[in-house]
């Protein structure tokens, strides 16, 4: 038995192939879980390679029904599993499950490449719907060298100046907050390192992350200056904007750019590239049981505001 191609609304063509490729089981067939699996271990040269060039699989139509479903689907690929390294608020799960990002949602989660401030990050990423939200809560992907070649267009003075004189991310790790009030976790910087001392921690920091410079207040927040010398990076032959230029502000940290000398970057490019992003993703909305696999080195990912509930879980792989 061999995948069928379906479509989702706001499919987009990108060189030639479009984005995401979406596979549902063939006409008339059972459609179990384990189907899926058997198909996958039969398929997996082919899938690889249709992830290579499309830069992202839907995988929908499948009866993936629970969280053990979803772990033997990403185990049937045969990919080593990545470890989770990162500021986002996540739990475990399974063996090689964890929650997405649990940033409230009524929040915009701004596009960016998994673990993109981290000096080792997964080359893939699988997500799988448990419970889809009511209403938006979609999980929104566009591709990274589409980009590239859109702002080089539309703003080529400022896309040099990135290149050849870097900008700073500034991270400001808060103190965590649930439901509008301070919790009593630990600060979100003792999370990211995985230690309560600041001699470590800051060991840490500089060893795992991309930064260059941390700071702990007196109040328990941290900032983390990271010195990025271009945010376009080459993957695969590939030209990418890995590192995003745009701030953005949550219950538990906020990031903000600047060029290296610490003045704001452009409006001008910050606009052009807030517009290139919208203009070419596409926002998959959620159905119960999608696996969605992206390739981390070529696609961003977001998470459109939604309403509760919604359970989307993750899996990072090598």
């Amino acid at each position: 038995m061999e995948f069928a191609e379906g479509s989702i609304a706001g499919e987009k063509v990108v060189k030639g192939k479009v984005f995401p490729l979406t596979l549902v089981p063939p006409h008339g067939k059972s459609n179990t879980c384990d189907d899926l699996v058997e198909m996958v271990k039969k398929e997996k040269k082919k899938l690889s390679e249709a992830l290579a060039e499309h830069g992202a699989i839907l995988l929908r139509g499948f009866q993936v029904d629970s969280i053990e479903d979803f772990e033997k689907v990403v185990e049937a690929f045969g990919w080593e599993e990545f470890a989770y390294e990162g500021a986002a608020d996540r739990n475990k799960v399974a063996s090689r499950i964890h929650t997405a990002n649990e940033a409230p949602l009524h929040l915009f989660i701004p596009f960016h490449h998994e673990m993109a401030l981290i000096k080792k990050f997964a080359p893939k990423v699988f997500f799988y719907c448990l419970v889809a939200s009511p209403e938006g809560g979609e999980t929104s992907i566009v591709r990274s060298d589409l980009i590239v070649e859109e702002m080089e267009k539309k703003v080529p003075d400022e896309v040099e100046k990135l290149i050849k004189e870097g900008f700073k991310f500034l991270l400001h790790a808060k103190l965590p907050f649930k439901n509008g009030t301070e919790s009593d976790d630990v600060p979100v910087w003792q999370r990211m390192l995985k230690t309560e001392d600041k001699v470590e921690a800051k060991k840490r920091a500089l060893e795992k992350l991309a930064c260059n410079e941390v700071k702990f207040n007196e109040d328990g927040t941290a900032d983390f200056t990271y010195e990025l010398r271009n945010p376009i990076r080459e993957f695969n032959g590939r030209k990418v904007w890995f590192n995003t230029i745009q701030g953005y502000e949550t219950s538990e940290r906020d990031g903000r750019t600047a060029y290296m000398d610490g003045r704001p970057l452009s409006k001008e490019v910050l606009q052009a590239y807030s517009a290139t992003l919208e203009d070419n993703c596409v926002d998959v909305k959620w159905v119960k049981g999608d696996v969605l696999l992206v390739d981390n080195l070529a696609v961003q990912h977001a998470r459109r505001a939604g309403e509760p509930p919604r359970a989307v879980l993750v899996s990072l792989c090598d």
